[in-house]
């Protein structure tokens, strides 16, 4: 028996002393517990819409809402409140709203939220919130592909008064914001046109009433449709002749931009001696930029280059009779002279070459409309000596010309392709004349059409392609209107339209070619595309 109580004796002791020791801890716990679980429990929810934020909290524990528990909440841009406190609020309740008022939009903030005093017990420590914010209006229209180029931008958006500017910053490349002021007419036609950006760059659009946002919108420029140096003269205006001016100055192969819907003047002999591209630069403005020829380009003799581009613009002359886009009377060697996407019209002839050792190997008028040219043709090789290989009329629309394309020299090779004609050329004329001249490697009319000849006089009968007898002429998919009459030298393999001139286009006379006829055997396949 003493030997049993001494055993229990042995383990009762420790167990009872343990006893005594949670019950003093637990009323230590009991006296601090209240103080330490006053501080705001949980974490801190925010929900953002566009024009507030409301930040909710579980209540302190061991409080109710009759307990007269107040929360001062601070909000700072840092987590770590090492900035200024932006704003401080108290309020009675497990939650706040902030408005657009009192905090900006899409910007991130962070809330420091604590239990204030009461009675005896002091404030608790503070509770941090994870980042949030204002979502903030969004009165931008949705964007489209098409309201975007690579130097600018239509920005849309819905019907909101009182707006007053939109800042445009790139992000990628970063730069420097970019500000534009709204006029009442703006606001009235909720969009605007923004021009000069840069292409291939990343945009953020912002719309403000004042210092209040309105909304964002992320777009891309296009990447630019031209290499080379850039010499951009749309922000010049009221000087015509600064296109004229600026060509004998520019480094060779840059690439010449000219404002749409303004007129450039070529009023004296301009002498070409580098290679340019000259064009109307991208806009949402369809009018083209014009060159208005009063003179002519000529070249530099002896002058080596590598190409001459007109790309998008319209050219015009003050005389049907005498002038001309190029006028060449001294030798060069050039690589390409190139029409493309122009309009040209009332000239006695778009290039004359009347210079021996002249040597062009590439003449193209690509995707471009030609009208009104007297009897000196789109191209007319006016010297035995002048050598030009190859020669490409594609997707293009020609009308009221008296004569097409003259040479009297031989050339490589000849297509057409793709092209509409109408009252070309005029009676008695050659559509190509080369005379005697072989064109080597052939001449070849594919996918086109041919209407009317063009009256000279009342006769409108024409003539097809003469060229040396060693002269491979062909086509495919070709046509000739009822009313095209050929009186020698047809172009082999075409087929005729049932209809006349006036059964298969809108309105030929006015340069409106619109195919109208659906049972036409080309209807999806010949002519210019632009007509189909």
């Amino acid at each position: 028996m003493k030997e049993y109580l001494k055993k229990i004796s042995g383990t009762l002791v420790p167990v009872l002393m343990l006893g005594l020791v949670t019950v003093a801890c637990k009323k230590e716990v009991d006296s601090l517990e209240p103080m330490r679980m006053f501080t705001p429990a949980g974490a801190i929810q925010s929900v953002s819409g566009e024009k507030q934020v409301k930040l909710t909290w579980n209540p302190s524990l061991y409080t109710t809402a009759s307990s007269g528990v107040t929360y001062t909440v601070e909000v700072a841009a840092d987590t770590l409140f090492a900035t200024p406190v932006l704003l401080t609020v108290q309020t009675d309740t497990s939650g706040v709203v902030f408005t657009d008022d009192q905090l900006d939009a899409r910007v991130n903030y962070y809330a420091r939220i604590r239990s204030n005093a009461l009675g005896e017990r002091p404030e608790s420590k503070p509770v941090v919130s994870n980042r949030f914010r204002i979502r903030g209006e969004q009165i931008f229209e949705a964007m489209f592909d098409s309201d975007v180029i690579e130097n600018a931008v239509i920005l849309k958006w819905r019907e909101s008064p009182g707006l007053t500017r939109i800042v445009l910053t790139p992000t990628a490349p970063a730069g420097n914001p970019i500000e534009v002021p709204l006029t009442e007419a703006d606001v009235q036609a909720r969009q605007i046109l923004i021009e000069g950006l840069r292409p291939s760059t990343a945009y953020t659009a912002e719309i403000f009433r004042n210092n209040s946002s309105k909304g964002t919108r992320n777009f891309t420029t296009k990447a630019a449709s031209f290499a080379g140096e850039v010499i951009d003269l749309t922000g010049i205006t009221n000087r015509p002749s600064v296109l004229q001016d600026t060509l004998p100055q520019i480094p060779s192969g840059s690439t010449v931009l000219l404002k749409r819907g303004t007129r450039y003047t070529i009023s004296s002999t301009t002498n070409l001696d580098r290679s340019v591209t000259i064009m109307s630069a991208n806009s949402f403005n369809p009018e083209l930029a014009e060159i208005y020829f009063t003179s002519n380009f000529n070249f530099v003799e002896g002058s080596q280059i590598d190409s001459v581009v007109f790309k998008s613009v319209a050219m015009r002359s003050d005389n049907y009779s005498s002038r001309y886009v190029m006028n060449v009377n001294k030798p060069f060697t050039i690589g390409k002279i190139k029409f493309e996407s122009c309009h040209a019209e009332i000239f006695r002839g778009l290039v004359r070459l009347t210079s021996a050792g002249t040597t062009v190997d590439k003449f193209q008028i690509l995707n471009s409309v030609v009208d009104s040219l007297s009897n000196y043709a789109l191209l007319t090789i006016d010297n035995a000596g002048v050598d030009v290989k190859d020669i490409v009329f594609k997707n293009s629309t020609f009308y009221k010309i008296e004569r097409f394309m003259t040479s009297k020299a031989p050339s490589r090779s000849i297509l057409i392709e793709h092209s509409t004609f109408s009252e070309v050329p005029e009676g008695g004329r050659y559509l190509i004349d080369y005379g005697s001249n072989d064109v080597t490697g052939g001449i070849k009319v594919n996918n086109s059409i041919f209407g009317i000849g063009k009256s000279a006089g009342g006769n409108r009968a024409v003539s097809g392609i003469r060229a040396g007898s060693n002269t491979l002429i062909e086509s495919g998919s070709t046509h000739v209107t009822s009313d095209l009459v050929v009186n020698s030298n047809e172009i082999p393999g075409v087929s005729t339209y049932s209809g006349s001139t006036f059964d298969l286009f809108r309105n030929p006379r006015n340069g409106d070619f619109t195919l109208i006829d659906n049972s036409f055997q080309g209807r999806n396949n010949a002519g210019d595309p632009r007509w189909r």
